[in-house]
C-alpha cells in the first residue's frame, strides 16, 4: 500500500510540473498530461520518504505567484548585474531525501531570476540571481563570487 501511495505522489508531482510548464487546463491538456505522467518511468520510489516530500510539494504551490513577481521585477531592471548568493537548502533536503532535494532545486530554479549553479554542501546551494546595476556599484566587480 505504501508503494502505491509513493507511486501516486510521484505521478502527482509530474502532473503538477506538467501544469506549471504548459499553463493550460483544457481537457485535452489534462488528458495528455495524465497519460504522459503515467507512461513516464517512475524510477525508484521504494526509498521515497513521503513525510519529506509532502511539505516540499505544498511549498511548490506558491511557484506561479513567485514566477509572476520575479518576471515583473526582471522587466523593470534596466542594467542587469550578475549576483551569486548562498541559499540554505530546505530542512528535508538537508536530511538526505534525494527527491526532496530535487524539489528544492526545482523550486529555486523555476523562477526567472534565480538559477542554482552548484551545491556547495548538503545544506547550501550557490544561486545565480540578477540585480539592477547602480552607478554607486564598482563596475570592475560585476560578478560577486561566493567562496566555495
Amino acid at each position: 500500500m505504501t508503494n502505491f501511495i509513493r507511486y501516486l505522489l510521484t505521478v502527482a508531482f509530474k502532473f503538477l510540473c506538467w501544469f506549471l510548464i504548459t499553463g493550460s487546463l483544457q481537457t485535452s491538456n489534462v488528458i495528455l498530461g495524465l497519460v504522459v505522467c503515467v507512461i513516464l518511468p517512475p524510477g525508484s520510489y521504494k526509498n521515497l520518504q513521503v513525510k519529506a516530500i509532502l511539505p516540499e510539494l505544498i511549498a511548490s504551490l506558491s511557484l506561479p505567484y513567485a514566477m509572476i513577481k520575479e518576471s515583473v521585477e526582471l522587466m523593470l531592471i534596466n542594467k542587469p548585474k550578475d549576483h551569486f548568493v548562498v541559499e540554505e537548502a530546505s530542512a528535508y533536503a538537508k536530511k538526505g531525501s534525494i527527491f526532496a532535494g530535487f524539489i528544492d532545486l526545482f523550486r529555486i530554479t523555476f523562477t526567472p531570476m534565480s538559477l542554482v549553479t552548484r551545491r556547495l554542501n548538503a545544506s547550501q546551494w550557490r544561486v545565480h540571481t540578477v540585480k539592477n546595476f547602480h552607478q554607486s556599484d564598482d563596475p570592475s566587480s560585476s560578478y560577486q563570487e561566493v567562496s566555495s
